[in-house]
């Protein structure tokens, strides 16, 4: 932010250390407006003040605020009685206006009349000190943030997410005096843990993260707004969370220095533990530790997580492969006076996890996975929809049903024995520790037991992707059984009343749902999931939920149905909102075969990103044509009209010359669109423009002849749906203007 010539506010609110996964939100980072810059900015408006930049940082002892170039008064305008009260009929003031004026500490000459829709009214125009106005704006910023949860400290009865020790506020060189319960502001802050008891004076404002710095604490960015006048409106502004990629890229030094490498940090669990790491030190330090060797018999997956989740600790991996090496990277509060002996004790603690995970291992692979089927009746997937076991006999037969109609060659005994194995590592005791591995590990056991690859692949992959940033199954067996609990869960889950609401969605159906899509239009490679029907699918899944779902079908078909258009136009929209209009045209012409609406959506966007090449002359000039065609056969909906054209009835010569060239185009549109060739068919669909045009100039459409007006509107229906139903309804594009370039006459019937 840019340096102001009026003083800057600085706000720190010191307290107990707050945890790691509160400080995104409390510094804003997920535009939430929870955190402390928003709720800055929030108070500091209702209170007229004016200022040029919000800013704010974060450890976990601190939160700090920094408003740029305040203005030193705050403008204050307050209406006070009618004139005619304010004033006798002589002119001279009376009571009412005294009082009012003295309230304010102003003489009654200072006081203005304001002009209203009710009349002239006394008006008090005035300034106050923005020192006053901080005082009591600062335990309202405070108050103002939101937190999962908050506690109560001392008798005041103020909240917090943890008990406030002290608080720095200062405007420029001075001192606001304010206080929060029972916590009086000071210019003095407090250094690290380690640090002891150390008293940290700040002299002002902009001395503050000098001190700081000076101190060994280093400050997280968080978010910058702004510039705003009084009541203004605010945009965010470009920040870099400098200390997250400062560790991250000796985090990244550290593992290369050791020849290896960071996980792969694209993914969800990723981001949480550098998160974490970043907001559980003020002054971190990259320290290396080891294990035994002997541990990487074990699964990877067991090792990464055990010390990322129990840990807080960072794998490697060889430099070239998924194989981890026996190290790991820990992020320490500080130097310690004695490195060795703080890893050798973290040493000690995860040889003490590894030897508790290696115990679970060989317990769980002393039975076969398919001995542990039958426990699964005993585990309750939810108390209106049975037992996991029940749930496991669904998948097999969906399963086969979406391979059929993708047309996807699958082993039936391999989708059984995928669907019955999938839920058994739910009652091993590594699961039972770690549940994030469900379906990791029993890929891992069905391997060790010597099931088909495919078996166990599709097992440890049935619950990819997790989040948005997974990958999907790599495999087609995989991609089914996903598909397949994906639909079961949705279909179960709303047949009993469980649907996601606005604010609320326990059961991550939002994200199951957005699973589900992401397989249909991102498969594995050599697999397609073009022709299969979500209409089917949800019919074969509410099917298999027999007597357990009470609620009318055709209903919950529909509900569903709508919930996945929802988050298929959520996802392609990601990074592309302003393709919305193109989507709404694409799922116009059908969202029953995403997989397909996928498809034409490709196309449309090559089509309406064309230039030099002419594509979106092409698609201008066939949008004109649906246009025009739609608009009046649309405009007799619910009439009931022909599907065949009489020739014999045609009357007008323009009329027949556009019988004519549909008759010659037709055949070959929708040979293209069978093929999905989209814009082949879109090309000769364009070509139909300047005879549409000409037929629009010459031919009225609602003759007053039934036979003869029922004949023109079939025409018209045919040349319309041939796109509209297959492709995109392309007379919904924002198009420019209403006239092409080189045809005459408006487009407008």
């Amino acid at each position: 932010m840019k340096k102001s010539l009026t003083p800057d506010f600085l706000l720190e609110i010191g307290c107990e250390e707050l945890p790691a996964d509160y400080m995104p939100a409390a510094l804003d980072w997920d535009d939430r407006g929870t955190g402390l810059s928003y709720a800055a900015n929030r108070i500091l408006s209702e209170y007229g003040v004016v200022w040029k930049g919000i800013q704010c940082f974060g450890t976990p002892r601190r939160l700090v605020l920094k408003v740029e170039g305040i203005d030193p008064e705050v403008r204050k305008e307050e209406k006070g009685p009618p004139s005619q009260v304010a004033f006798d009929p002589q002119g001279k003031p009376t009571r009412a206006a005294e009082a009012f004026a003295q309230k304010h500490g102003l003489r009654v000459s200072d006081l203005v009349l304001r002009q209203t829709p009710k009349g002239d009214v006394v008006t008090a125009e005035y300034s106050v000190p923005v020192e006053k106005i901080l005082s009591e704006a600062i335990p309202k910023i405070i108050g103002g943030m939101a937190f999962p949860k908050t506690m109560r400290w001392d008798s005041s009865g103020t909240r917090f997410a943890r008990p406030v020790r002290w608080i720095v506020a200062l405007y420029g060189l001075q001192l606001i005096q304010t206080q929060r319960g029972f916590t009086p502001s000071k210019r003095v802050s407090e250094g690290t843990r380690r640090s002891g008891p150390q008293k940290i004076s700040i002299s002002s404002a902009s001395d503050y993260f000098k001190s700081m710095k000076k101190a060994g604490i280093t400050l997280e960015n968080g978010k910058a707004l702004g510039p705003s006048s009084s009541g203004g409106a605010i945009f965010g502004l470009p920040f870099s969370k400098e200390k997250q990629a400062k560790l991250l890229h000796e985090l990244s030094a550290a593992a290369k220095k050791l020849g290896g490498r960071l996980q792969d940090q694209t993914t969800e669990e990723f981001e949480w533990l550098l998160n974490t790491v970043t907001f559980l030190a003020e002054d971190p330090v990259v320290a290396v530790g080891s294990f035994r060797p002997e541990y990487l018999e074990l699964p990877p997956e067991v090792l990464t997580t055990s010390m990322a989740k129990h840990l807080k600790l960072f794998s490697i991996r060889e430099k070239s492969g998924e194989k981890l090496l026996p190290k790991f990277l820990a992020v320490l509060e500080g130097k310690p006076l004695k490195p060795a002996m703080v890893m050798d004790n973290v040493d000690r603690i995860i040889e003490a996890r590894f030897t508790d995970a290696r115990f679970f291992y060989r317990e769980d692979t002393k039975s076969r996975l398919e001995a542990k089927v039958p426990e699964l009746a005993k585990i309750a997937f939810h108390e209106k929809l049975g037992t996991v076991a029940e749930r496991t006999h669904h998948l097999a037969g969906l399963m086969r049903s979406i391979a059929d109609q993708a047309g996807l060659r699958v082993e039936a005994s391999d989708c059984e024995k995928a669907a019955r194995l999938c839920k058994a590592d739910l009652v091993t005791q590594m699961v039972r520790e770690f549940p994030s591995l469900q379906g990791t590990i029993g890929g891992h056991y069905a391997r060790a037991d010597g099931e088909p690859e495919e078996v166990s692949v599709a097992i440890a992959q049935q619950y990819w992707p997790r989040t948005a940033g997974d990958p999907v199954p790599t495999t087609a067996l995989g991609a089914l059984l996903s598909l397949a609990n994906r639909a079961d869960t949705l279909a179960g889950t709303f047949g009993a009343g469980l649907k996601p609401t606005g604010s609320a969605d326990p059961y991550s159906l939002r994200r199951q749902a957005l699973g589900l899509v992401r397989i249909l239009i991102e498969p594995p490679k050599g697999v397609s999931f073009v022709g299969l029907s979500i209409d089917r699918l949800f019919d074969l899944s509410l099917q298999s939920w027999g007597a357990r779902i009470t609620a009318e079908r055709g209903t919950l078909k529909k509900e569903l149905r709508e919930f996945l258009r929802e988050r298929f136009q959520w996802l392609v929209l990601q990074g592309a909102h302003h393709d919305l209009p193109l989507v709404a045209a694409v799922l116009a012409a059908g969202d029953d075969d995403l997989a397909v609406a996928w498809e034409r959506l490709q196309a449309l966007r090559r089509l309406w990103a064309g230039s030099g090449d002419g594509k979106r002359k092409t698609l201008e000039a066939a949008a004109k044509v649906a246009e025009r065609t739609g608009r009046i056969v649309k405009s007799v909906k619910g009439l009931q009209l022909p599907d065949v054209v009489d020739p014999a009835i045609l009357k007008e010569p323009e009329e027949k010359e556009l019988w004519e060239t549909w008759n010659r185009s037709a055949p070959q549109i929708k040979e293209h669109l069978e093929r999905r060739q989209y814009e082949e068919a879109t090309k000769i669909y364009s070509a139909l423009y300047p005879v549409v045009h000409t037929y629009f100039e010459k031919v009225f459409v609602m003759a007053e002849d039934e036979g003869l007006r029922q004949n023109r509107l079939a025409l018209l229906k045919q040349i319309h749906g041939s796109l509209a139903s297959a492709f995109a309804d392309l007379a919904r594009l924002p198009l420019p203007g209403r006239n092409l370039p080189g045809l005459p006459g408006a487009l407008e019937n």
